[in-house]
C-alpha cells in the first residue's frame, strides 16, 4: 500500500507542478484560479458566503481571496441587492476570458494525459479517487489554506 501511496505523490506532484507553472504564467494562483473556476461552473454572481462554502475554506480565506482577483481585474465585487450583509462576486470580461482559457487547458490536458485509457480503467480510477477523498475530507470541515 505504501507504494500506491508514494505513486499517489509522484502523480499528485506532477500534476501540481504542471498546473502552478501554467497558472503561474497568467499571473494566478492555484487557489485564485480555484476560485474563478468556482465562479465560472456555479454560476455567477455568488454571495461571497456561498463561494467560501464551494470552496471549503474559511469566509476569511475568501476575503483574502477575492481580495487578491479584484485587484488584477479578475473579479469584482458589489452590495447584495437585498441582504445588506451580503456581498456578490462575479467575474470581469478579463477572469471570463480566462476561465474559459483554463477550460479548454484542463480539456486538452486531460485528453493527453488520459485520452488512451479505456473507459473501464478510467471508472476504476475514479472509484478508487472517490474513496480515497473520502477518507481524506470530512464533508464539514473548512479549509484554512
Amino acid at each position: 500500500m505504501v507504494v500506491v501511496l508514494d505513486k499517489v505523490f509522484e502523480l499528485a506532484g506532477r500534476i501540481g507542478e504542471l498546473m502552478k507553472e501554467s497558472l503561474t504564467e497568467r499571473g494566478l494562483t492555484p487557489a485564485r484560479a480555484e476560485v474563478l473556476l468556482v465562479l465560472h461552473h456555479h454560476g455567477e454572481p455568488m454571495v461571497q458566503r456561498e463561494l467560501s462554502q464551494a470552496l471549503r475554506c474559511t469566509p476569511r480565506h475568501v476575503t483574502a481571496l477575492v481580495d487578491a482577483l479584484e485587484t488584477h481585474d479578475w473579479a469584482v465585487r458589489r452590495p447584495h441587492p437585498t441582504d445588506r450583509r451580503a456581498t456578490l462576486v462575479s467575474l470581469t470580461r478579463k477572469g471570463a476570458t480566462a476561465t474559459g482559457h483554463l477550460d479548454r487547458e484542463r480539456r486538452t490536458a486531460a485528453r493527453a494525459i488520459l485520452g488512451d485509457l479505456p473507459a473501464r480503467d478510467l471508472a476504476g480510477f475514479m472509484k478508487v479517487a472517490d474513496r480515497v477523498l473520502g477518507h481524506l475530507t470530512p464533508q464539514d470541515t473548512p479549509r484554512s489554506d
